[in-house]
């Protein structure tokens, strides 16, 4: 079975050889009949290039010159040396983790109290993952069930208050009276918090996908703990850090703020030195809202079913971001750079042309040695087919000449037949 199936495999190889030499033969038989047919294939596929002049100008020439040396100076000195154009870049976005360490003790301002705040305290309630907030600032308000002013119902009308709260309108005060959260207390607890000192513990890390998939640049590369001033930054120092003004804690205590703290990579991803970022801050909140600076919230704490205590809590929100510029060598990107700087070179021929026909004293020479006129030839064809016609085509003298011979056989034969008829008379 073998012998017959590998002779037919070997019929189909050589079928399928002799067509695609066939369709090969008369696709190249067709293109050059068809370049035959329709023009000169010397003139269709001819090379062009420009003819130049030189000038014998050394003001021209040094002009020239000082041109493509200030470009060139342009290319090596600013784009590959200063901007290091032979460098390949990604940018790309990591994660931050934080850990809060630190506690205070402090006394109320208002309603006579003491207490002891932990760090999850100081930093509750967490909000995303990264972010942190810390409280330096806090009134505990005591409330229980019942029928009282409620400051958060405006009213003009009873109808304007909480449907089925069975609550009227105090014109006096524009507020609703209803069942509410009533203070149990006129005056409440105010804690003000030295948190400036918390320690917040950051772990960045960041990943180059592009550049080099299998690297992990990270802050706990070189330890698994915190180290002051690298990785750990206390409150008073990422508020001294924020650009272009630093700010003082003092300033913020009571109201709070929005900081924004970005660590920036920017790392050779090929070299195997260690990558370490760059720390920068912010103040957001006085960009958002200028009339409305700080950070504040209320959360309640509930003691039973009838009794709560209202935190009205001021403090510092800390947005914490990842950002960074991974770079490497490439060839692709230096020889890509490389020539668009080469294409520069074209603007000094154009100055220097531009100087040498508009700007210099011999400038009507240099235009009529720089360009060449030709005729008009705006009727140049017209009069060629015009004298085409008027000439007289070889095929037509031919025929004309054996016109003229038969014409002079006809009259020899009349003639000759004339001297016979003649001659038997």
């Amino acid at each position: 079975m073998e012998g017959p199936v590998r002779r037919n495999c070997q019929i189909q190889c050589k079928r399928c050889w002799k067509r695609a030499t066939a369709t090969v033969k008369d696709g190249y038989d067709g293109t050059m009949a068809l370049l035959d047919s329709s023009e000169d294939p010397d003139r269709l596929l001819s090379y062009y290039t420009r003819q130049q002049v030189r000038f014998l100008d050394r003001k021209l020439g040094i002009t020239f010159n000082i041109l493509l040396v200030c470009i060139a100076l342009y290319i090596i000195g600013y784009m590959f040396i200063y901007q290091k154009a032979y460098l390949e870049h990604e940018q790309a976005k990591g994660g931050v983790v934080t850990h809060i360490h630190g506690d205070v003790v402090a006394v109320s301002t208002g309603k006579p109290a003491n207490r002891y705040f932990s760090a999850e305290d100081l930093a509750y309630p967490g909000l995303e993952n990264g972010n942190i907030f810390i409280t330096t600032r806090q009134t505990v308000h005591r409330q229980k069930r019942g029928v009282c002013v409620d400051p958060s119902v405006a009213c003009a009308a009873d109808t304007d208050c909480t449907p089925g709260g069975n609550g009227h309108c105090d014109q006096d005060l524009g507020l609703c009276v209803e069942s509410s959260w009533c203070d149990e207390e006129p005056t409440p607890e105010v804690y003000e918090l030295d948190t400036g000192d918390v320690q917040i513990w950051t772990r960045s890390t960041i990943q180059f996908i592009k550049l080099a998939p299998n690297r992990v640049f990270s802050t706990e590369q070189e330890g698994n703990g915190p180290r002051r001033g690298y990785n750990t930054f206390s409150v008073r120092e990422l508020l001294m850090l924020c650009d272009p003004l630093p700010v003082r804690y003092e300033e913020v205590a009571e109201l709070g703020a929005i900081i924004e703290v970005q660590f920036f990579w920017e790392c050779n991803v090929k070299s195997e030195k260690e990558c370490h970022p760059t720390v920068k801050a912010r103040r957001l909140d006085t960009v958002f809202d200028p009339d409305n600076i700080g950070f504040g919230f209320d959360y309640p704490e509930h003691i039973d079913d009838d009794h709560r205590a209202r935190n009205a809590v001021r403090g510092i929100r800390i947005s914490f971001r990842t950002v960074g510029n991974g770079k490497c060598f490439s060839v692709a990107t230096t020889i890509n750079k490389a020539s668009l700087g080469a294409a520069l070179f074209s603007i000094a021929q154009i100055i220097a042309d531009l100087l040498m026909t508009r700007v210099f004293f011999l400038k009507k020479k240099y235009i009529a040695r720089k360009f060449e006129k030709t005729p008009d030839f705006s009727d140049h064809m017209a009069i060629v087919e015009a004298r085409q016609k008027e000439q007289i085509s070889e095929a037509r003298i031919a025929e004309l000449e054996r016109h003229v011979i038969e014409k002079e056989e006809r009259w020899m034969q009349m003639l000759n037949e004339s001297d016979d008829f003649h001659e038997a008379v």
